[in-house]
């Protein structure tokens, strides 16, 4: 999608933070509306085609967990959502379970908004393409018979913009390289990711996907377009809606 042609919501309770956020963007994309909380939202969401909403978590009426729900409840094709929190008691985790592309802390920066945005409003192709200048400090390497097996067993369950994977290894949060093998299959997911979250205790990882090399592209933007309604990340292998995929 062309920025120009992208129409965002913002959605805050705080009309001083509205306005600013409104400016920054009015620059970038091609139409900017807002919503004092989830109520107006989903009554603008209802009036207008949206591409991306940016909404506050907490807010009087109905907060953005809420509206984000409803939104997903839907079944309709959905816009992106990115959340913005001033507090860290929310999981992200159970972020991008229920649909949200990205959490922003506050206070935020103004180009680190942008970036973020721009990201949410590219297709998988042009958002994976890219290598990372940041060289991970480690690389998470698993192999599976299939990755049919893999999902059926639920070893990994994929959404919209990453997977979760039970890993035997110590993972970190932060950059990581990527290299999943599905011998049956003759796959490789082989990339660059950032890992989200961590639940040493399953044994689990969410990892968003950063960049996924050519040879891999094609199925793995096929997989994430297949489940396009479902989390960005889902929280366990055990949440995948969609057991089929097809690979190269």
């Amino acid at each position: 999608m062309q920025l120009k042609d992208a129409t965002v919501l913002i959605v805050d309770d705080e009309p001083v933070l509205c306005e600013i956020k409104s400016a920054w963007l009015t620059r970038l994309v091609g139409r900017v509306l807002v919503a004092n909380n989830g109520a107006e939202a989903l009554e603008v969401l209802a009036a207008n085609p949206v591409d991306l909403v940016i909404t506050d978590i907490r807010m009087p009426v109905m907060d953005g967990v809420t509206l984000l729900k409803k939104i997903t409840a839907s079944g309709k094709p959905q816009p992106r959502v990115i959340f913005i929190t001033g507090f860290s008691d929310f999981d992200p985790r159970d972020a991008y379970d229920l649909g949200a592309d990205a959490i922003l802390e506050k206070p935020m920066e103004r180009d680190g908004l942008l970036q973020v945005v721009k990201r949410s409003l590219m297709t998988r192709h042009e958002l994976w393409r890219t290598p990372v200048d940041v060289m991970p400090a480690a690389v998470l390497h698993s192999s599976f018979p299939s990755l049919a097996i893999a999902l059926q067993e639920q070893k990994i369950a994929f959404g919209r913009g990453g997977f979760c994977i039970a890993a035997s290894q110590d993972l970190h949060e932060g950059p990581i390289g990527i290299l999943l093998e599905f011998h049956d299959d003759r796959s490789v997911l082989q990339g660059q990711g950032i890992v989200r979250w961590i639940s040493p205790v399953e044994g689990l990882a969410g990892i968003e996907l950063l960049y996924v090399a050519p040879t891999s592209s094609e199925w793995v933007a096929e997989l994430a377009q297949h489940n396009e309604i479902v989390a960005y990340i889902p929280r366990s292998p055990s949440a995948q809606r969609t057991l089929s995929a097809k690979t190269a």
